[in-house]
């Protein structure tokens, strides 16, 4: 088939021509098929490959038993097995036809013989296409091909029925949208809408899972933008309001760090870091992850507040904002709430007199105990009012420190 570079073919052929080779001399079609035939049309290469064929699970673990040095069945009911051989890894699933009930995106699975129907149950049309090998044939009966090129996002089926059966995929359709530079059909967007709610029977690891995908994208901003459109965020999020204030062309501006990116995406919703820890958790993000966006969104809180120039100021400002400061600053640019710029020149001066690391005093609790001759709360009272002083009067060698601690000592 045209439209992929030799390149790529060669590629794929060094990667999954031999395992063809062998379903079809046991009497089998072989296809790969959604992403992998989706990204050689657009020149890119996919990572793992999917696959299907009219062989049953029984039949394709002992070809791929003879093909791979690792072979896995935990998905056999679903007629999937999975294979590696030296650095190719497979899923080989049977054709297949899905059935789901109404509180549940877990499918009932039916086997099939047609590879049509296969791709009917598939979340979009542009992946809803596979390539046959050998023969390089490509069946597109829902116009996949067509609607890759004129940058169009539609489902096989009623996007109705694609969203209501497993509604994880209007999620999807944010990330393909932003992903992939697509735009979404107005019925699938008017689906979203109008079933939004559905997403509450979706797990929330699925739904973390899905949200880390899409924030990772280089421009997430138009999917951003169809989850405001149609109330799809309030459902990510139930306890949260405020949506209207997320400026999608902010997340874009912010870097593709997940940290970062869930930062710019509830800084407008919350505005302070105990909401968005909560909200995160709900979500079962990581607690790793939720305390550096609370920590983001702490370092933004002082920085909008910033007025003040004079040098004792602004080392409280980057004492408070460290290690965050540059992720915060970007941040509060990106929604227009960036301090005054001459807040900013004078941060950036101090920086280069007195450098970026984190403010610190030249003594420890150990030193300041042989120096006080006490232990406990006085120690840190000192250590305390060392920092003070730093911040107030700028870098403090450490015998400078000792005759303050000893000065402070001896002045009761």
């Amino acid at each position: 088939m045209d439209g992929i570079a030799q390149s790529d073919r060669d590629d794929l052929v060094r990667r999954v021509g031999s395992l063809s080779e062998r379903f079809v001399d046991a009497g089998w079609r072989f296809f790969v098929v959604g992403g992998v035939v989706r990204d050689l049309l657009l020149g890119k290469r996919s990572g793992d490959i999917d696959i299907t064929t009219d062989a049953h699970p029984e039949e394709t673990a002992s070809i791929l038993a003879d093909w791979g040095e690792a072979v896995w069945d935990q998905g056999a009911r679903f007629g999937t097995i999975g294979a590696r051989s030296g650095d190719v890894v497979v899923e080989v699933t049977t054709h297949r036809s899905e059935q789901y009930e109404e509180t549940s995106r877990k499918p009932q699975v039916k086997f099939s013989g047609a590879i049509e129907d296969d791709l009917a149950r598939r979340d979009f049309t542009v992946n809803s296409m596979a390539i046959e090998l050998p023969s390089w044939r490509l069946v597109d009966p829902f116009n996949g091909r067509e609607h890759l090129e004129q940058g169009v996002l539609s489902t096989p089926l009623g996007p109705q029925t694609a969203f209501s059966e497993d509604p994880l995929r209007m999620l999807r359709a944010a990330r393909f949208i932003a992903g992939y530079g697509l735009t979404p059909d107005q019925e699938l967007e008017d689906a979203i809408a109008s079933i939004a709610e559905r997403l509450s029977i979706v797990s929330k690891e699925r739904i973390n899972d899905e949200m880390t995908k899409f924030l990772l994208v280089e421009q997430p901003g138009e999917g951003v933008a169809l989850l405001q459109r149609t109330g799809l965020i309030q459902q990510i999020f139930p306890k949260a309001r405020n949506f209207e204030a997320i400026k999608p062309d902010a997340v874009n501006l912010v870097q593709p760090d997940l940290v970062a990116r869930w930062a710019s995406l509830l800084w407008p919703v919350v505005g302070e870091a105990g909401s968005a820890r909560s909200l995160l958790n709900d979500l079962r993000v990581s607690k790793s992850i939720s305390s550096q966006v609370a920590a983001i969104l702490d370092a933004c809180q002082q920085l909008t507040q910033a007025a003040d120039v004079n040098p004792s100021s602004i080392r409280r400002l980057l004492h408070a904002t460290r290690p965050n400061t540059v992720a915060a600053i970007t941040l509060v640019k990106a929604y227009g709430q960036a301090p005054p710029d001459e807040v900013l020149i004078a941060m950036n001066r101090l920086e280069e007199e007195e450098g970026t690391q984190s403010f610190e005093v030249p003594l420890d609790g150990f030193e300041v105990t042989d120096l006080i001759g006490k232990k406990g709360p006085d120690v840190g009272t000192t250590l305390n009012r060392l920092m003070e002083h730093r911040l107030d009067s700028g870098p403090l060698s450490k015998e400078e420190a000792i005759a303050l601690v000893l000065e402070w000592q001896s002045s009761g």
